[in-house]
Parts: C-alpha cells; sequence; structure tokens
C-alpha cells in the first residue's frame, strides 16, 4: 500500500490547514491559562511594589519613633578650617572654647638604598610607645617577624605590608645619586604611642623612638633613651600627639578625630589656633528633625500612590488597576490611615494630632506638609513635638502605631505576605496545569496526524485505482 511523506500529496486535500485549525481550537483551554497566569503575575508584581512601599514606610516610622531621634543637635565652630565638630546621641546644647596646640601626626622613617638592593635575615618589627619602665624605654604594642632573606626592595616592602602590623611600606625613588631608591615606613595609625621600632636586618635598624629608660645609678629617675638606627635610616616625619584644650582643661589625644572629650561630640581638629580659642556651640537642629519627618511623608505618599495606582478603576477608559477590588489593598489602606488619623490622646502641647503641625490630608489620600507650620512646632520650645510620633505612657505615638502596623502586615502571617503567598503557589499551580495540557494537546495532535495520514493514503491509492481503471475503459472498444 503506498504511504505519503506529507500530508495531503495523496489525497490533494489541505489537511495540514485542517490540522492546525483543529489544533487551535485543542489549545484554547491552554490559552485561557496562560492569560488567567499573566493576570496572576501582574498582580504579584504589584503586590510587590506594595510591598517595598510599606518596608520603606516602615524603616521611616522607626527613624521617629523614639525620643532619642528627635534628640538632634548640631555643632558650630567659630574657627571651622581649625576645628569642626559632628554631634550624636548623647550630646547636648551648650558652648566650648577649643584651642588646639598641636596636631597629632603618624611616624614615617626613610631608608636610603642602591639599586639593586638584597636584604639578609629576619626583620623584627614592632609598633608601640616609649616607656620608661622598660628597661630599653620601649613598650611594643604589637611585634612580628619577617623573614627577608634575599629579598628585593619591591620584596622587602611587599612583605611589609602583608604582615599588617599597622606599618605600610613604600618606595619612591629619587631618580638619582648612588642611593636614589627611599623605603618608607609609615605608622597607620598617628600619636606618640604608635611609634616605629625595626630590628635585625642591615640598612632597616631604627629604635630611635622619643622617650625614657630608668637611670641604674638613680633609682626613680630617668634618662634619655639612648636610640640608635643604621647611617642610612632617618625620620621623614616625627609621632605626636594632638596637644588641644576645651576650657582650660588640657588635653592630648593620638588622632586628629576625639569622640570621647565631649559627650556625643567629635572634634576634628584641622589646624592649630595659634593661642586663639575657637568657639564651639552645640544646639538643637530643627533641620535634622523635619528631614525625617518628611521622609516619612514621602514614604507615606509614596505608597499611598502606588496603592491607587494599581486598584484604581477609569471609568472613561473603563480599564481597572490590577489590584482593582483586592481585598489586601483595602487591609492596606485601612489600617495605615487608622494608624495616622487617630489622635494621640495625652499628648503635651496640644500636638494630638498630625494637622497640629501642619502635616494634613489631601483628597487622594496623601499627606500635605506645611513647611513653615512645621519648623514653627518643631522649635517652639514650650512644646514637644516627639510626643506626636512617640507617644507618651499608655498611649501610642503615629510613627510607632504606623511602624507596628506595617510590620503586621508584613509578617508570615499578614495580609499582604499571605495574599503574595497565594498568588505565588496560583502561578505555580496553573504552570502545571499547562503542562499536563500540553502533553494531552501532544498526543491529541499526533493522533490527528495519524488519522489525517491514513486517510491521505486510502485517498491516494483509491486515485491511483480510479485512474487505472479509466485507462483500461479508455481501451475498451
Amino acid at each position: 500500500m503506498a504511504t505519503f511523506s506529507s500530508l495531503g500529496i495523496g489525497s490533494n486535500l489541505d489537511l495540514n490547514t485542517l490540522l492546525d485549525g483543529l489544533m487551535k481550537v485543542e489549545r484554547q483551554p491552554i490559552t485561557l491559562l496562560q492569560k488567567q497566569q499573566t493576570g496572576l503575575k501582574s498582580q504579584l508584581s504589584a503586590l510587590g511594589q506594595v510591598k517595598s512601599a510599606l518596608s520603606a514606610l516602615q524603616t521611616a516610622s522607626d527613624a521617629l519613633k523614639t525620643t532619642a531621634n528627635f534628640a538632634a543637635f548640631k555643632a558650630t565652630s567659630s574657627n571651622s578650617d581649625a576645628v569642626t565638630a559632628t554631634a550624636a546621641t548623647g550630646a547636648v546644647g551648650g558652648s566650648y572654647q577649643v584651642e588646639v596646640t598641636q596636631l597629632a601626626k603618624a611616624q614615617k622613617v626613610m631608608a636610603s638604598f642602591a639599586s639593586g638592593t638584597t636584604f639578609h635575615g629576619t626583620l623584627k618589627l614592632e609598633l608601640g610607645k616609649a616607656d620608661a619602665t622598660e628597661a630599653d624605654g620601649f613598650a611594643a604594642a604589637k611585634s612580628v617577624n619577617i623573614d627577608l632573606e634575599g629579598k628585593s626592595l619591591a620584596g622587602a616592602r611587599d612583605a611589609i605590608n602583608a604582615a599588617g602590623i599597622g606599618i605600610t611600606a613604600t618606595l619612591i625613588n629619587e631618580g638619582s645619586g648612588a642611593t636614589p631608591y627611599r623605603l618608607v615606613l609609615t605608622s597607620q595609625q598617628g600619636g606618640a604611642d604608635n611609634q616605629i621600632r625595626a630590628t635585625g636586618v642591615s640598612g632597616l635598624n631604627y629604635a630611635s623612638y622619643n622617650g625614657t629608660i630608668p637611670d641604674p645609678d638613680n633609682p626613680g629617675a630617668t634618662l634619655p633613651a639612648p636610640g640608635s638606627k643604621d647611617a642610612n635610616v632617618s625620620q621623614a616625619v616625627a609621632a605626636q600627639n594632638a596637644l588641644f584644650s576645651i576650657d582650660g582643661i588640657a588635653m592630648s589625644r593620638s588622632s586628629n578625630a576625639v569622640s570621647d572629650a565631649i559627650d556625643g561630640i567629635t572634634l576634628n581638629l584641622a589646624k592649630e589656633t595659634s593661642g586663639t580659642a575657637a568657639t564651639l556651640s552645640i544646639s538643637k537642629d530643627p533641620d535634622a528633625v523635619a528631614t525625617k519627618i518628611n521622609a516619612f511623608v514621602k514614604a507615606y505618599n509614596d505608597l499611598n500612590k502606588i496603592l491607587r495606582d494599581t486598584s484604581s478603576y477609569n471609568a472613561d477608559t473603563k480599564t481597572a488597576g490590577v489590584l482593582n477590588g483586592d481585598f489586601s489593598v483595602r487591609a492596606v489602606q485601612d489600617r495605615m490611615r487608622n494608624a495616622t488619623t487617630a489622635a494621640v490622646a495625652g499628648a503635651p502641647g496640644g500636638y494630638g494630632r498630625l494637622a497640629d503641625v501642619g502635616i494634613s490630608f489631601e483628597k487622594d489620600g496623601s499627606l500635605k506638609v506645611d513647611s513653615s507650620k512645621l519648623s514653627a512646632a518643631i522649635s517652639d520650645p514650650a512644646k514637644d513635638i516627639s510626643k506626636l510620633f512617640t507617644g507618651i505612657t499608655g498611649t501610642t505615638g503615629i510613627a510607632e502605631r504606623v511602624s507596628t502596623a506595617a510590620s503586621a502586615l508584613l509578617a508570615t502571617n499578614g495580609v499582604v505576605t499571605t495574599r503574595t503567598d497565594g498568588l505565588t503557589k496560583g502561578i505555580s499551580a496553573i504552570d502545571t496545569r499547562i503542562d499536563q495540557m500540553e502533553t494531552r494537546v501532544t498526543m491529541v495532535e499526533e493522533r490527528y496526524r495519524r488519522q489525517f495520514t491514513a486517510l491521505d493514503t486510502s485517498i491516494g491509492q483509491m486515485n491511483i485505482t480510479s485512474a487505472y481503471l479509466q485507462q483500461q475503459l479508455a481501451r475498451l472498444p
């Protein structure tokens, strides 16, 4: 029996078009599922935006829910070229006279070498301070032995840097002379407590630190530290502490950044004041508080816009947002509105609602800030704006309520999370159904193809027989 490799050849019928039409009908349920899945994915994406906006609002709320968040201070200096300061938690208002006598410096030791220098032995590298109670007048806080046997200048530099003791090594090429190369050792921290001592390798020996040693002939007395160094080694920069005074109280620190002299204040010493003190003023920073409140308002409005855009309905175009009618959107809107509109009972100074400090609701549900009114509320010494956001004993403030509501919505069993999980499972279930239906459609197509092939073959065979009979009949007299 004759067979045909392509449908329609034997029968001269357009069987491929017929098969394609049948398969389109068979695939209609799959197309509907894919459309449904696309809708679920759009909802999932929109809920992802809601979750992100909720998280941002929670972060902004957390920055306002404790009294400490409102204790913002700023520091101003009458001579910012010489000394500046930053205020942090623990700072209080006040004025200080700061005089800088000496800036802290990190020690640098420099050794000169000829090109092609090779080292031999083990370098003992120490970082410490002068100490008259030690026999040699030096107390090492850190120490390391570095094998420099056979190493070049570059090799020695790399080995010192790899030791990680707090001393860096660099190479400088002067470019002329018998010893144009300089191997420079620099303490990574300033101050007299971070001096360098190097021993054990010729050309790198340096023990000429500032200090004293006990006088063996006079108990209790001291002598200048002997100090020793190789002839090619010199001190480029001496280690020294920062010397300064605050309101006449002399102080010394190893760094020019001083965070332990005034509570909550970090001083940044930059220049000697030459006997003239700089006035450092610490005062409340209303701008910092306003910035946090405005960030809260922005985060709230960002969330409000996403909720409106994804759940709206346009009557003119008859199009709905992907979350139109979604119960989770309504839940978020209700929780956030209740958290922000309910009054803070008993809040002192008359600040019980956002409107009292210049923050009002617009028709679209967003918040609007009256900057002048807000600034006046923050700066009013007779009132305490912080209680509106932090609450008082027995009453939660607005920031605390919003943060708690956002946390509940985003929790594992929260509305937003459970809705997201439900959509994810729905999308996965549709994937499974589509895979199953694709398998069934493939089997149906194979069955149709076999049937059409058999039909094509049968009709083709009949056509051949018909043509033969016609030939035979034509030969009859």
